[in-house]
């Protein structure tokens, strides 16, 4: 124990130490506090570069640096730490080791990590769920694997709190649950590791997983202020798909997002320098869950009717989940605002009636008034599927037209058509789905005028008016974009 007066020089020069005239007695900082002083030292001091690395490998080594860095700079007096060096060394294992789990973590091409316990890792990588080699040595080394994951968001799991949603220091989100609820008593936990550089539209035409007219008119949908849906199941490729289509409204049209977690990556900037002025007008928000409301008033709802006050053209919530979220968002497409949104669904018409039963649960409104003016805000359902073989399809492109009483209208302009499965002989799993996208539809003319008013060329749409040939084939050449 040490009195003020014989605090260290180091510790007083630190801007972490501050002593009130109350105090009468000084503790050593415990390594527990000096990780979170680190931590808050590395998100202050980090460059834009930094927070834009996606290669986790690299990320890891610039924050080891940074970690050097604060111990160097502040000098921190820590309990069982005499010298810096080994106050560095744990410092760097305690926020960039994690275990079994450290390679997975690295490795760009694992995207989702799963742990039903210390011994139950699987990983998600090209679409497929694989079992993980290396495990925890036991329920303890997980669970302090779990408390390095979630510290950087300042959240704790316990038996009172037994489910936590929360980011890694890299940027990964995480959600855990402890292992009171469990029936085998054990943690688990899944971390989704979210790309800050995207698959470019040229390679998913390449990867078929959309033709070349189909793009053509992916592009025409944002740029013609036609308000959309992208719909379909978890990990299908939703957030990438919106992304793309969202680059292609006019810089100059101000879009406003709101995300839990914040996935997009919209801010441009002249040749795409980081380092050069942004060139679009572009505002994001990150929400709180509901369930979180007490202890703030970012909620989505709360979000998007303050996003309605800020001169958007286009509002953009990440997904829709609450009944009151589906309200707020309709009027906001009511009012003047065009809208993009994701919904889990099985297909176009499910979407809309997801959408319709969500709205009446807290709306008094008739449900052929709810329906009539759903369908009048949203104009395209687009749904994308993430198939057997791991590959990720848009495998239809609506128009929505009106409705006819309780049933909305919808008109099937491109759809994947599956024709067989490829499999291995050997282990009978599926290597391919074998199949086509095919035009089935075209747009209507309501749809035509409305391009051509948006200032959108004859030229551009035209092949979406024709009748479809029996030859028709579609193309996946990047060439024709």
């Amino acid at each position: 124990m040490l009195t003020r007066a014989s605090v260290s020089e180091r510790q007083k020069k630190s801007k972490y130490y501050s002593a009130s005239s109350t105090e009468t007695k000084y503790m050593l900082m415990s390594l527990e506090d000096a990780i979170r002083q680190c931590q808050a030292y590395v998100n202050k001091t980090a460059t834009h570069f930094y927070r834009q690395v996606e290669d986790v490998k690299i990320k890891r080594e610039m924050t080891e640096r940074y970690i050097i860095e604060y111990v160097d700079t502040e000098k921190p007096d820590v309990e069982g730490f005499n010298e810096l060096l080994d106050l560095k060394e744990a410092l760097i294992e305690e926020i960039t080791q994690y275990g079994p789990i450290t390679e997975a973590m690295e490795d760009p091409l694992i995207d989702e990590i799963r742990a039903n316990g210390p011994d139950q890792i699987f990983i998600e990588k090209h679409g497929k769920t694989f079992s993980w080699e290396k495990s925890f040595s036991d329920r303890e080394h997980m669970e302090k694997v779990i408390t390095k994951l979630i510290r950087a968001s300042k959240v704790r799991l316990t038996p009172k709190n037994p489910m936590v949603n929360a980011r890694t220091i890299e940027g990964s989100r995480v959600n855990a649950t402890h292992a009171s609820i469990s029936p085998y008593g054990n943690p688990a936990f899944v971390i989704r590791k979210f790309k800050k550089v995207r698959i470019s539209p040229e390679e998913m035409i390449r990867q078929e997983s959309f033709s070349t007219n189909m793009y053509r008119l992916l592009k025409l949908i944002p740029k013609a202020n036609l308000s959309w849906l992208t719909v379909g199941p978890t990990g299908s490729g939703k957030t990438t798909l919106n992304e793309m289509l969202v680059k292609n409204i006019d810089p100059m049209c101000r879009i406003i997002t709101i995300e839990n977690p914040s996935e997009l990556r919209l801010v441009r900037h002249e040749d795409d320098d980081p380092g050069k002025k942004v060139i679009n007008d572009v505002l994001q928000y990150e929400s709180v869950s509901e369930d979180d409301a007490d202890s703030s008033s970012a909620t989505m709802e709360n979000l998007l009717i303050n996003a309605m006050r800020q001169s958007p053209h286009w509002i953009g919530p990440g997904e829709l989940r609450a009944p009151r979220e589906f309200t707020t968002a309709l009027r906001a497409a009511q009012t003047g605002h065009y809208l993009f949104t994701t919904i889990h669904a099985e297909g176009d018409q499910e979407a809309i009636f997801r959408f319709l039963t969500a709205y009446l649960s807290a709306s008094n409104e008739p449900a052929e008034l709810a329906l009539r003016n759903i369908c009048a805000a949203i104009k395209f359902i687009v749904f994308q599927e993430r198939l057997a073989d791991g590959t990720r399809k848009v495998t239809s492109i609506s128009e929505v037209r009106g409705t006819n009483g309780l049933s909305p209208i919808i008109e099937q302009i491109y759809k994947f058509e599956c024709l067989d499965v490829d499999e291995d002989p050997e282990t009978g799993k599926v290597r391919q789905i074998v199949g086509k996208h095919k035009r089935v539809g075209r747009i209507s003319k309501a749809l035509e005028q409305k391009m051509l008013k948006s200032g959108i060329k004859r030229s551009k749409f035209e092949f979406l008016t024709k009748e479809i040939g029996l030859d028709e084939k579609e193309e996946y050449n990047v060439n024709k974009v």
